[in-house]
């Protein structure tokens, strides 16, 4: 199950357990919402946590990418080294 279907499901239980709730039954279903809510508050600790793993990898992608650019640009600039620059520009 994704990230967004299990917050809907926990969204979809807060809401039940809030419409249920009675004056003479609430210390049970105080401690749900509350676990519910804690387990929503575990969901959202793993999604920034795998947004920030992802903005490292994209972070180190760029890198990657700029270097092998650089790289592949001094190759070819290398290369053309022999040629007159009217032709090169």
């Amino acid at each position: 199950m994704n990230i967004e279907a299990q917050i809907l499901a926990l969204i979809t239980r807060i809401r039940a357990l809030e419409e249920s709730m009675q004056p003479r039954d609430d210390s049970s279903k105080t401690i749900s919402i509350a676990l519910v809510l804690a387990e929503l508050a575990d969901i959202r600790a793993e999604m920034r946590q795998d947004l920030a793993a992802l903005g490292d990898e994209l972070a180190a992608l760029h890198r990657h990418m700029n270097d092998r650019f650089a790289a592949i640009q001094s190759e070819l600039l290398h290369r053309l080294g022999g040629l007159p620059p009217e032709v090169i520009n």
